[in-house]
């Protein structure tokens, strides 16, 4: 029935001592054998077959992350006596809500808009968990109480979605926590055990206050790994990674085809000025021969030859065919360590 708490490891057959590995077999072996398709054959309703399988899978997701299965261990007690008829926590001075009823998904009934739905059911514990700030926020702080922004419903933007689960995971509460007190300073017989006392005060204050803030961000995580609008959001921001990722590949490939289309230019460029040049050397042989030089065959070569290693690197002594050859290697780092290096010399 709603608001009956089951323990996650009796409820999956299971020793508070067990492993991962067992943890997962015993969920698969249970929700083949628990599964709404099979409601007939166990005798109970479809309704109930589901509900059942819900709890199930509640059961191992908290179980199987680490996170959560240590925090249900070190509140399963508090979690379990959690009620729903209002009882107040075990100290009503740090709290008037019974946050750890809220740590099962039994708080609510499904993700619809009705008062005992999801959104209603988690947008009036954090509105009354900031309205109890208001109200018992530290005196002796000269801050302002700032609402924290609001649960919102299942039609809430993301961006107000992404702000609530941002400031309450970062909750800090600004209450006084005086009840956690273990001496009346009054009561000191002299200035130096008043003061031991106020220090001890002190840290037992701060040591409540760390706590109620772990447990207030730990109900914030709770909620939103089974908030739909996260889910959603996750799902969509998977989507467009995946659609930037296929983007860029695309872009990459573009680039590497104009890469290689713009080398394959130059080339064709470079192959046409040679057979220009070629062409001109040979028709100034014929040129020549037809003043009745005498021409070698090897005077072309040598002509070709010395406008190959027309731009010369002394520094660096290297030869180049092109003065934009000679213009990319001037800039090249090797060459201007060379030419550093001689300035020293020098």
């Amino acid at each position: 029935e709603k608001g009956q708490k089951t323990c996650y490891y009796e409820l999956l057959g299971l020793d508070r001592k067990c492993d991962v590995a067992e943890i997962k077999s015993k969920y698969r072996r249970l929700a083949l054998q628990m599964h709404p398709d099979k409601a007939h054959a166990n005798g109970i309703s479809v309704e109930d077959a589901t509900r059942q399988f819900q709890v199930i899978q509640e059961a191992y997701s908290v179980l199987s992350d680490p996170q959560e299965r240590a925090w249900y261990d070190a509140h399963r007690e508090q979690i379990l006596k959690g009620h729903d008829d209002g009882e107040p926590a075990e100290d009503p001075f740090k709290t008037r809500i019974n946050l750890y009823k809220y740590f099962s998904p039994s708080c609510f009934d499904g993700f619809g808009t009705d008062s005992n739905g999801f959104f209603a059911v988690y947008a009036d514990l954090f509105a009354a968990i900031d309205q109890e700030e208001a109200e018992w926020e530290d005196l002796d702080s000269d801050e302002d109480h700032e609402a924290m922004p609001p649960f919102g419903g299942a039609d809430a933007d993301l961006a107000d979605v992404s702000s609530f689960y941002r400031h309450w995971l970062d909750f800090c509460s600004r209450k006084a926590f005086g009840h956690a007190d273990k001496w009346n300073p009054k009561e000191a017989p002299n200035r130096q055990v008043r003061r031991a006392m106020e220090m001890e005060n002190k840290k037992a204050r701060q040591a409540s206050k760390k706590e109620f803030n772990a447990e207030v961000r730990q109900l914030a995580k709770f909620v939103q790994k089974r908030d739909p609008r996260v889910k959603a959001q996750q799902k969509q921001q998977m989507k467009e990674n995946v659609e930037k990722k296929q983007r860029d590949a695309a872009e990459q490939q573009q680039r590497k085809a104009t890469e290689a289309a713009e080398r394959k230019e130059r080339q064709e460029a470079s192959r046409l000025a040679d057979e220009a040049r070629w062409a001109e050397v040979a028709a100034e042989r014929e040129a020549r021969r037809a003043r009745g030089e005498v021409v070698s065959e090897d005077d072309g070569d040598q002509t070709e030859s010395e406008e190959e290693v027309e731009f010369v690197c002394q520094p660096c002594k290297k030869n180049f065919k092109s003065e934009k050859a000679w213009e990319q290697h001037a800039k090249s780092k090797k060459h201007l360590q060379v030419v550093a290096s001689l300035r020293r010399e020098l």
